[in-house]
């Protein structure tokens, strides 16, 4: 009877985890900034997209079942100083008027450590690219290690922006941006 027990209680153990799911975030948009910075002349500048939309789905078990999808309207981007910004909206770089979003979607999600690669497409300027970013969760301090409802996201990767003729004011911008995304996720 008690090789029962434990054979039941070791098989339902084992059904949980393989029937463990995804569980899907909203970002906290106040308390979330998603930006990038580049060189302009021997100045790092940031910038950020005030407005986006996401799609994540983190899987704590089986990183492989993760999906990370963002949209960025290009028409609010900001990129430090006034100049700057009619510059990264205007025909030149992004061309935020004919290209009103950029868009990633995740091809793949591998565990490397305390980290992730997240492998996946960009589209910016109607142009769509493979790009490679790393992600890393976090816990606010004193939070158990079970805590998955209310955690925040560091994103980063580069982009170099002459590979979706982004290419405008070369003697100014830097060739890559650096991606960089610090969000509060909440669980729906």
């Amino acid at each position: 009877m008690r090789l029962i027990v434990i054979s039941t209680y070791l098989l339902l153990s084992f059904a949980q985890f393989a029937f463990a799911e995804a569980i899907d975030y909203d970002i906290v948009t106040d308390r979330s900034d998603i930006g990038f910075t580049y060189q302009f002349g021997p100045d790092t500048i940031q910038g950020q997209f005030p407005d986006y939309s996401s799609v994540i789905s983190i899987d704590f078990d089986k990183a492989s079942n993760s999906q990370v999808e963002v949209t960025l309207n290009t028409q609010t981007t900001k990129a430090g100083f006034l100049f700057a910004t009619q510059a990264v909206r205007s025909k030149k770089i992004l061309h935020a008027n004919k290209y009103p979003t950029i868009e990633f979607v995740s091809q793949s999600v591998k565990a490397d450590g305390a980290k992730a690669v997240i492998k996946g497409m960009v589209t910016v300027r109607g142009i769509t690219k493979p790009l490679t970013l790393m992600a890393q969760l976090l816990r606010d301090p004193g939070t158990k290690a079970s805590e998955r409802d209310d955690l925040r996201i560091r994103i980063t990767g580069d982009i170099n922006r002459h590979d979706f003729g982004a290419s405008g004011y070369p003697s100014y911008v830097s060739d890559i941006l650096a991606i960089t995304i610090d969000a509060r996720i909440k669980s729906k």
